[in-house]
């Protein structure tokens, strides 16, 4: 089997993220959502309802790609909206996964 996806795009490829304010970069398999991305950085982003949806302090501002995540389902839009703070920008870090944009930027918000 071919490792090109119909865009033409390799499925192993990578996404490169950026958090900032650090403005670290690192190369992360597609289908690994920001927390793991995060992680990898360096950075650490608390997160007690272990990637649930359900507390919010994985909260981040997504600056840049924010097509090459996954849709925003109803349980993260739920907390989106109970928020202080949340914006059009807005995602939880557990639950935006990254897909087939390459260059992401997210600000991370604590």
């Amino acid at each position: 089997m071919s490792g090109f996806l119909r865009t033409g795009k390799r499925r192993n490829a990578k996404a490169r993220v950026t958090v900032l304010p650090a403005g670290r970069s690192v190369q992360v398999a597609r289908g690994v959502n920001l927390l793991e991305a995060i992680a990898v950085a360096g950075e650490t982003v608390a997160h007690r309802c272990g990637g649930r949806a359900r507390c919010g302090e994985c909260h981040v501002l997504v600056r840049q790609g924010w097509r090459g995540l996954s849709k925003v389902r109803q349980a993260e839009r739920d907390r989106l909206t109970q928020l202080c703070g949340a914006e059009s920008l807005s995602r939880l870090a557990c639950q935006a996964i990254l897909g087939i944009h390459n260059n992401v930027i997210i600000e991370l918000i604590n």
